[in-house]
């Protein structure tokens, strides 16, 4: 099967001429056109005028992008907080870092029971943040350990004061690289699990390992022996230990035929969702386990979602950048995530579309809406967070909302791309 840029009429037409179907298209033979709808032609759309009320989107970023995080100089110690819709902080708490090692082996850690160089701000960066609760129940299995004459798994690094200042592997178990490290946080918040510890957050038990990533070193060369992954984790459990999630998110959209209006296909999330149930979503979106790529992420994803065409989606979805979500839930677990965004360009007359799976339950239902709805539901705060932000970040990108539609444009524009200190995937 072959596609011909026809130049007059701004279109891909399919040249294949034996049998082929999408799901839901009846005709067997068809002669499928795929509209172009980044033709160099095409007119940069009239940015949009925020509705009644509302003089800017960065009331809107503030509260979906709201996890703010401190150094105080003095104390060295972390806080977090809640950012609201104006800008300012509230629910503030301390919290301890939870680095690789707290050993004093400057420059070096192991990694799959190898001794290898590291530069000593890869020890030390966080990789996650424990509150106080966390801390208490982390230290609680130290001690438990030590008692029964056992090796702890932890290292807990004490203030003058007596309190834990930082928490990490023992060098013990940091000897045995990325499986000891999984092997013994599996078995902690499996205890947690069974003991009914922390059951808001571990009753969302999925049995999906998601991975936690070392920092990367300053300069990558051929010779460098750490390993991205430091090791992986059940994925309800990313919330006791702060630890940062990446995920997928895709917006599908067309060009009406009728209108000229771009129209995007919006999902209603299912009501028996655990996490945000009702609320409108992007497109197609889905986290990344152990062992995945975002594009292989979002592919599946799309199929099990919205059952759509795997073949076409992984011909013209596009990829679109990075999101960071740095995120803190209404009962104050810290939730920082980055996201890839995808962008699939679909076809006016409907046949290939998003449809809710039945088997999967994620959806309710999808509704095409205009880039002028959208936006309205986008300030009545009916999106979920995390799609909130990629749909502004698809209004940016294709001239919806720009300077001219909004006075704080460029605030809003960094603050969607405000980040936190935590590793991120890397490849080396």
């Amino acid at each position: 099967m072959g596609f011909v840029y026809h130049a007059k009429r701004h279109i891909l037409v399919c040249t294949r001429r034996t049998p082929f179907t999408y799901p839901h298209c009846s005709a067997s033979r068809v002669e499928m056109r795929v509209r172009c709808y980044h033709a160099p032609c095409t007119p940069q759309p009239e940015p949009l005028k925020l509705p009644n009320g509302h003089i800017s989107l960065l009331p809107l970023v503030h509260r979906c992008s709201n996890l703010t995080i401190e150094l105080n100089d003095h104390s060295r110690t972390l806080t977090v907080g809640t950012r609201t819709s104006d800008g300012s902080v509230e629910d503030q708490e301390t919290v301890v870092p939870f680095v690789l090692s707290n050993h004093d082996e400057p420059g070096h850690t192991y990694v799959d029971g190898k001794l290898s160089e590291l530069e000593e701000h890869q020890l030390r960066r966080p990789l996650g943040l424990l509150r106080p609760k966390v801390v208490e129940s982390l230290e609680h299995d130290h001690h438990q350990h030590e008692s029964e004459g056992k090796r702890s798994p932890w290292n807990l690094a004490y203030c003058a004061k007596g309190t834990v200042e930082s928490a990490s592997f023992a060098s013990w178990v940091n000897e045995g690289g990325q499986r000891a490290r999984t092997k013994q946080m599996n078995r902690l918040i499996s205890e947690w699990k069974r003991d009914k510890v922390f059951q808001d957050i571990l009753r969302g038990w999925s049995n999906e390992p998601y991975p936690i990533y070392n920092h990367p070193p300053r300069v990558l060369t051929p010779q460098t022996t750490c390993e991205p992954v430091a090791f992986a984790i059940e994925r309800a459990a990313l919330p006791l230990f702060g630890f940062p999630n990446f995920g997928s998110l895709l917006i599908g959209y067309f060009q009406s035929p009728d209108t000229g209006k771009t129209m995007l296909w919006i999902p209603r999330r299912s009501l028996n969702k655990r996490t945000w149930p009702g609320k409108l979503d992007v497109t197609v979106g889905g986290g990344i386990g152990l062992g995945y790529t975002a594009i292989a992420t979002i592919i599946r994803e799309c199929a099990e979602e919205a059952s759509l065409d795997h073949e076409y989606v992984e011909k013209y979805v596009r990829p679109a950048g990075v999101l960071p979500f740095p995120n803190r839930s209404p009962a104050n677990w810290i939730l920082p995530g980055v996201y890839y965004t995808f962008d699939l360009p679909l076809p006016s007359d409907g046949s290939v579309r998003p449809r809710p799976n039945i088997e999967d339950g994620e959806v309710e239902s999808f509704e095409v809406m205009d880039t002028e709805t959208v936006l309205e539901k986008l300030v009545q705060d009916k999106f979920k967070s995390s799609s909130a932000l990629a749909v502004v970040d698809f209004m940016i990108r294709h001239g919806f909302v720009t300077g001219r539609s909004d006075p704080r444009f460029v605030e809003v524009c960094r603050q969607l791309k405000r980040s936190v200190d935590l590793p991120i995937p890397w490849r080396s």
